[in-house]
């Protein structure tokens, strides 16, 4: 597989998991209340934290499973099951993730007033849940660490592009996630969400292909 190839299918693979407009949702309703400052500096926390959550699994996930004795075609495999699950839940509109903040995001008194004396503080959604598991989280940690090695030496650098690049991308449809979710609406987050399921289970059975050819060519020797 060539970079550019590799590349689209890391960045296609991390849009998929992570599915920018499939958060919307749940950090409007997160964020819903704060002033605009407040809402950038959650979303650049979350966004670093993920980042650097996604850059450790990129260069030391194979060591993680050297250590408990995994092989890269069963955590192809395994990655395979958990992308199709994930991705037959977006399919069928299952609850995912988590619930919080989707009926406050899609609620008539969409913003509470930012003076408002509930609002604490202290309450930081940006490590938790957005950061982890929003962004970073079993999907797409489950990626960086099956693709990389399969682009040998550039697969680390590669990699860790395609998961800036998608993030900086997250982070710019996050920034405008009021407005994007007052125009697409309910069904348009419904159509978006089909679609990004149909992706995900899609990469998901190739996964589990590329994960079997190995063990089915080994029990043949």
């Amino acid at each position: 597989m060539n970079t550019t190839a590799f590349l689209i299918l890391t960045f296609s693979s991390l849009f998929a998991v992570i599915d920018p407009l499939g958060c919307i949702p749940f950090y409007s309703g997160l964020t819903a209340g704060r002033t605009k400052r407040q809402k950038r500096r959650i979303l650049v926390k979350a966004l670093l934290v993920s980042f650097g959550v996604l850059a450790l699994f990129t260069f030391f996930g194979a060591q993680v499973l050297h250590v408990f004795g995994i092989t890269v075609p069963a955590f192809q495999i395994a990655g395979g099951v958990i992308f199709f699950g994930i991705g037959l839940d977006m399919l069928q509109s299952r609850p995912r993730r988590w619930r919080t903040g989707i009926s406050t995001a899609y609620a008539n008194d969409q913003q509470i007033a930012a003076d408002d004396p509930e609002i604490d503080e202290d309450d930081d959604p940006s490590v938790a849940p957005l950061g982890v598991p929003m962004l970073a989280g079993p999907g797409s940690i489950t990626t960086v660490m099956v693709l990389t090695p399969q682009a040998q030496s550039l697969g680390k650098p590669l990699v860790l592009i395609a998961v800036f690049g998608i993030l900086l991308l997250t982070g710019g449809i996050l920034a405008g996630a009021d407005v994007v979710l007052a125009r697409l609406g309910r069904t348009g987050m419904k159509i978006v969400e089909k679609l990004m399921g149909l992706l995900v289970t899609v990469i998901a059975v190739q996964l589990v292909i590329d994960g079997l050819g190995p063990v089915v060519r080994g029990l043949s020797d």
